[in-house]
């Protein structure tokens, strides 16, 4: 009798106590991810079947077009095609399209009101740029000029970053304050940053899976914070699945041992979108102040190796847009360290970046990201375990 009390009593104080509270707990992720089920995980799929089906067309048909060049990539490999990018772009295009003849709309606000066109605009112009460099190298001055007008382009249509956060008040949340940006400065600010994120991606490109893993991990963290209260993006977050998506079916041919490249052009879009989204959430002074030092974790990877070779090269009086082989993930190689390891510790990095900026924003949105890339991993075993089984057997 005293057992069935005591069993009573505990049933009792798991209704009335605990479930409510784990209610009050996850119903914000629940709200978040599943309201917008005609939205992200729809995008997320869709972009992922497509990407998964053309990347081995691409592979076959193209792969007379380029050849890889291992004087800039380091790889040893001359056979392998580089016009991966071409999947990402094809996938994100089709997505669009088909939410627009389905649902008559991309974005939960409707086309009127249509916040992404400047970045399908500017990413137009990147690819294709990267496309043509693919295909016939072209100099430096060229590419980067053209990342600067498209860069531009954007900034003209409304993506800008206007305030700057306080770096001196930011630990003291009281007197947190932002800057306030003229015009001028925008504009200045806004093409450092989208050129910056651009070259930082295409920089890292260089071993098998790392520039498309690390960007997927990025753009899921992305997906995570444009849907918190504080930001309400959908329309940014509905792109992001999208590349995510493609993202993460690519990696499926591009990881160690690779079978197709991303590209200048594949890298040039993956960065440019990224740092696009990422404005949309810089345009209001009290995101700003949160979400500066959460962009710095999110792009730690590409933005540390980046830096890390303009200082190398100008302090040896090298051209800072000249490739070389002295990047973290070569010293790593030359330190005995397999691709497949380097991987695996960028993306951990990464994921840990993403995990403490989306945490900051609110536990929600915190399980939002850790549940999203869960379902990403197991999605990633089935495939490396499962399918690679039955292949080889």
């Amino acid at each position: 009798m005293v057992c069935l009390v005591s069993v009573f009593k505990t049933k009792t104080l798991v209704k009335c106590i605990l479930v409510p509270n784990l209610e009050l707990f996850f119903k914000p992720f629940f709200e978040n991810f599943f309201v917008h089920a005609k939205s992200q995980p729809l995008a997320f799929l869709i972009a992922f079947v497509i990407t998964f089906t053309v990347t081995p067309l691409i592979k076959r048909r193209l792969v007379f077009l380029t050849q890889d060049r291992p004087e800039e990539a380091g790889r040893k490999a001359s056979s392998i095609p580089r016009l991966g990018g071409i999947a990402i772009f094809i996938s994100i295009v089709f997505t669009i399209f088909f939410y627009l003849a389905v649902f008559g709309r991309y974005t939960p606000n409707g086309v009127k009101h249509w916040e992404l066109e400047p970045i399908i605009i500017g990413a137009l112009i990147i690819f294709f740029i990267g496309l043509l460099d693919d295909i016939k190298p072209l100099p430096a001055l060229v590419k980067f000029t053209t990342q600067i007008v498209a860069a531009s382009i954007v900034w003209l249509m409304g993506i800008r970053v206007e305030f700057l956060a306080n770096p001196i008040h930011y630990l003291d949340h009281a007197r947190a304050s932002a800057f306030d940006l003229g015009d001028l400065a925008s504009f200045f600010i806004t093409v450092l940053f989208l050129v910056a994120i651009t070259n930082a991606i295409n920089l890292i490109d260089c071993i098998d899976g790392l520039a498309v893993g690390v960007c997927m991990i990025c753009l899921v963290a992305i997906w995570a914070i444009n849907l918190s209260p504080l930001l309400n993006q959908p329309a940014a977050a509905i792109f992001a699945a999208t590349m995510a998506g493609s993202c993460f079916a690519f990696l499926r041919y591009n990881f160690n041992p690779a079978k197709i490249f991303l590209g200048d052009g594949g890298s040039y879009l993956l960065g440019f979108c990224l740092a696009c989204i990422s404005c949309i959430g810089l345009t209001k002074k009290v995101t700003v102040v949160i979400l500066s030092p959460m962009l710095l974790l999110i792009f730690f990877i590409p933005l540390i190796d980046m830096l890390y070779a303009i200082i190398r090269r100008a302090s040896k009086n090298k051209p800072i847009f000249k490739p070389d082989l002295e990047h973290f993930h070569h010293k790593l190689l030359e330190k005995g360290f397999s691709e497949k390891q380097i991987n695996y510790l960028f993306y951990t990095i990464t994921f840990i970046g993403g995990l403490i900026s989306t945490t900051i924003l609110g536990i929600d949105i915190g399980i939002m990201y850790v549940s999203i890339s869960v379902i990403i991993v197991f999605i990633w075993l089935f495939f490396s375990l499962v399918m690679n089984y039955k292949k080889q057997r």
